[in-house]
């Protein structure tokens, strides 16, 4: 009897743990399909990653530590055709809203350690502060024109 009621016990304990940490999981909010095209001076951008930044401010790195993610980053990368797609959380899209965009070029050495490696687009797109480039989702048109 004693047995029962310890393994009884046990496995209520355990049940409820596990209802509590499937329970309290974040809920995201709903998610609107982002893809597009990356070209650079019409010429499509065959290889990096682009990523959303809300567009309510760049947070320092002071007020970010007060801040938590409402749904995590939102980024994907470029396919060889130029084309992307956009994933917060592990689901397809991104919640509604602005934001900069960011295009990061896939990384690849250069032959002299002391020169960094040529991007082939204005860096000023690589940088949430400085990026030309915004958004609103949901909206129409996702394709993201670079210039040299």
């Amino acid at each position: 009897m004693y047995r029962n009621f310890c393994c009884r016990s046990v496995g209520m304990v355990v049940l409820a743990g596990l209802i509590l940490v499937v329970g309290c999981g974040k809920k995201l909010p709903p998610m609107s399909p982002v893809s597009g095209k990356v070209t650079v001076d019409g010429q499509a951008l065959t290889a990096g990653q682009v990523a959303l930044i809300p567009d309510t401010g760049i947070p320092t790195q002071e007020s970010a530590k007060d801040q938590s993610p409402t749904a995590g980053l939102s980024a994907g990368p470029i396919g060889s055709d130029g084309t992307y797609k956009i994933f917060t959380a592990g689901k397809e899209g991104a919640p509604a809203g602005k934001y900069r965009v960011t295009v990061t070029p896939s990384m690849m050495p250069s032959a002299d350690p002391k020169t960094p490696p040529a991007v082939g687009f204005d860096r000023s797109f690589s940088d949430p502060r400085n990026t030309k480039l915004k958004i609103e989702v949901p909206s129409g048109s996702y394709d993201l024109k670079l210039t040299k």
